[in-house]
């Protein structure tokens, strides 16, 4: 049932489960709302003189002082016996210490055939080793008031942990046993791919997430690491046996380095953690994979369709350089001044301020030993797509062929070099920039020098930096947003472009298995699915007319769980309508008719988009009440699958897909009642499971009363109160109101 309330009114639920984002829905009247209203008349007395114009006694700003090394606490490093490289920072300044284990390895080590490993290792972590469980876990640095972590990056996973110094063993002795001996048990990972799976299916709805994935995917292409996105049926296939593999591959001494920073004692600090880590065994390292980007030839344009987007999401990107280039630090400087200045740079004032296209613009690149991407940023209203982009581009193009100039070098060196001790003010901050460095083969000295290092770029080098990095002639688009409003756009700018769904999957897929054509198995599933369905009603079932339901229950999504209650109408073969209120505050109803459908709720009366109806209709054919008889339908694929257990008891399964292969269920059968007790699919990139108790005979059909539902970080508990079998169902149910 969630599924079904997750094509609801983005607003309804973000309102009833708890904001997901600082932006609110206010009404507002044309114009700026004064037009019924009687105006003062002018007055023409001029303004007085400001009083401050003349005064030559006020505090002048304080000119930027030349950049400065920053003085780094005293550093010692050292190695273990086992290889473990270890950077300590000592500093009294506050009683706490810090642990960061860095291993180099992450998305960029994965092999396609395991592509989230990474992250799916990472999650697991701090979930159970072999000496405790996740709650213990927890329990152990909770009690101390500490915190431990796990997170994989594209090019290292690290593992942290703090607590406060009289508290230290604690993290000597949760780190070491985390990455050295984690269980990686069964249901943890189900736990972790769950909530995966749930932020894949989150993307569809993070416009400017979805745009960054398919920037990523343009620019590198199907054969590069970076151009692969973990899609749900990537995640999907993981296994155990994948995690473990990862883990003793790359989770190695030697691919690893240890800061720890803090109020230590450093002489007893080698002690300890010589102990700690003795038993993370010494292990050679395969190769790492090489991938070289594909040739941007010209101009590449995507744009990804998201019916009903009021704005335009833009990106236009190109390769960027090594963080040990040459031109890095000239390229910073020329950054600044493009669009990673904010307020101050050239995209921020040409597009915002001037333009009036977007509240914000920005440029970016990656800071990776390898070469990463260059990426500028905006988004606008959905008119001013074109007009936008060609601001964007504009600018770019400036910038390649004459650079920054000389107020906006000073003013980026100000910031940059200015702002830089801070960010390494504190212990840990500075134990994770030397850990970076180490990384990506730079010294101590570019640490501690960096302020001198950016202070040293004059105007001739950002620019020349600027000509040669910028590539305006090779570089890729990506626009996302409402496709029929876009299209006609670039169709009259004469931009070619390609068009893909926003609920496509990017990059390359894995092969989706397929119901295999076997007489004995597709003849074995029918046999289990005619049992079941005359044992849910047989022929009334079959020839079922309408039904009428209402059920009440719970809604949690987002940490939180609301109340929900609904009420169904289904009219056989394509007709539906769901009446629901959410935490007893907010109505939303929405049918569908065939292949169209609309939606009533706080955003207002709308036809649903094309988009979707896909998902509608998923939940149309894979109703409780009626997927017993899909096997029935013309061209409808049956296989009887091995029989699995649930909840510690056996039950039969049978794969049903659709005539096209557009939809797809596997049905778990109770051997005893026949009667169907789960359903499990892929419902918008989420694997969802539906579940049945409490069977009711309700005019000669068996109908569950309990249903529960999970999948997509969503879960719902409902209890069926009111039931009608083949009621009176008035045709205007299902037809598009008025609006007020």
């Amino acid at each position: 049932m969630n599924q079904l309330l997750a094509v609801l009114s983005a607003a309804a639920l973000a309102t009833a489960c708890g904001p997901r984002s600082t932006t609110a829905i206010i009404p507002s009247l044309p114009g700026d709302g004064d037009g019924n209203v009687a105006r003062p008349p002018d007055d023409p007395t001029p303004a007085p003189p400001d009083a401050w114009t003349a005064r030559t006694d006020l505090i002048k700003a304080p000119a930027a002082k030349p950049p400065q090394a920053v003085t780094l606490a005293p550093i010692e490093r050292f190695t273990l016996p086992n290889g473990l490289q270890v950077v300590v920072i000592k500093s009294d300044r506050l009683p706490v210490v810090s642990m960061q284990l860095m291993v180099r390895a992450g998305r960029a080590e994965e092999p396609l055939a395991r592509l989230g490993v990474a992250e799916l290792a990472a999650d697991l972590l701090p979930k159970g080793t072999r000496k405790r469980d996740a709650l213990a876990i927890a329990r152990t640095i909770d009690f101390v008031g500490g915190n431990i972590t796990a997170d994989a990056g594209f090019e290292a996973t690290w593992v942290t942990c703090t607590t406060m110094t009289k508290d230290a063993r604690v993290c000597l002795e949760l780190l070491p046993e985390m990455v050295i001996q984690p269980s990686f048990t069964d249901t943890e990972i189900t736990k972790a791919k769950e909530q995966q799976l749930a932020a894949v299916s989150r993307r569809l709805d993070d416009a400017p997430g979805l745009a960054g994935a398919h920037t990523q995917n343009l620019l590198w292409g199907d054969d590069h690491v970076r151009g692969w996105v973990a899609s749900a049926e990537w995640i999907k296939r993981l296994t155990r046996a994948d995690v473990v593999a990862w883990h003793k591959t790359w989770f190695v001494p030697a691919n690893a380095t240890l800061a720890v920073s803090g109020d230590v004692d450093v002489a007893k600090l080698k002690k300890d953690l010589t102990r700690a880590f003795g038993a993370w065994a010494k292990a050679p390292l395969p190769a790492r994979p090489k991938y070289i980007g594909q040739p941007i030839g010209g101009v590449k344009v995507r744009l990804v369709d998201k019916p009903g987007q009021t704005q335009t999401q833009i990106r236009v990107a190109q390769y960027g350089l090594s963080h040990d280039d040459s031109r890095f630090f000239a390229t910073l400087v020329w950054n600044y001044a493009l669009g990673g200045g904010a307020f101050s740079s050239r995209l921020m004032k040409v597009v915002r301020s001037e333009g009036g296209k977007t509240y914000g613009a920005s440029s970016a690149f990656d800071r990776n030993l390898e070469r990463g991407s260059l990426i500028a940023t905006t988004s606008t209203r959905t008119a001013e797509t074109v007009a936008t982009l060609e601001l964007v581009i504009g600018e770019i193009a400036k910038m390649h062929e004459g650079g920054p100039t000389d107020d906006e070098v000073a003013a980026a060196i100000a910031n940059l070099a200015g702002s830089y001790a801070m960010r390494v003010a504190g212990a840990d901050d500075l134990a994770g920039a030397l850990v970076t460095a180490d990384l990506h083969g730079l010294s101590q000295a570019y640490v501690s020098d960096f302020p001198l290092l950016v202070g040293r770029i004059t105007r001739e080098e950002a620019a020349a930096a600027a000509g040669t990095v910028l590539t305006p002639q090779a570089f890729v688009i990506v626009l996302l947003g409402d496709g029929d409003a876009i299209a006609p756009q670039l169709e009259a700018a004469q931009i070619p472009f390609e068009r893909v769904r926003f609920d496509a999957p990017i990059g390359p897929q894995p092969e989706v298995a397929k119901v295999v054509d076997d007489p004995k198995l597709a003849a074995a599933g029918v046999k289990l699915l005619e049992g079941a369905l005359a044992a849910k009603g047989g022929d009334k079932v079959v020839a079922l007319k309408g039904l009428r339901m209402t059920a009440t229950g719970t809604l949690s999504a987002q940490g939180q769980t609301v109340a929900v209650e609904f009420k169904r109408v289904l009219a056989p073969p394509d007709r539906m309508r769901m009446d629901i209120s959410l935490a007893k505050q907010f109505e939303v109803v929405f049918a569908v008719d065939g292949a169209k459908g609309w939606q009533q709720g706080p955003a207002g009366l709308v036809d649903l988009p094309a988009s979707q109806l896909p998902q509608l209709q998923l939940q149309r054919w894979v109703d409780p009440e009626l997927v017993l008889t899909r096997h029935r339908e013309p061209g409808a694929k049956v296989q009887a699958r091995p029989s699995e257990k649930l909840d510690g008891k056996p039950v039969d399964v049978v794969q049903v897909t659709s005539a096209d292969g557009a939809r797809s269920t596997r049905l778990y059968l109770d051997p005893v009642s026949k009667m169907l007790v789960a359903q499990r699919y892929d419902s918008g990139g989420a694997d969802t499971t539906d579940r049945f108790d409490d069977y009711r005979d309700i005019g000669g059909i068996k109908v569950a009363h309990r249903r529960v539902s999970s999948g997509g970080g969503e879960t719902s508990d409902v209890t069926v109160t009111t039931v009608e079998i083949d009621p009176a169902i008035d045709a205007a149910t299902f037809a598009k109101p008025t609006a007020p």
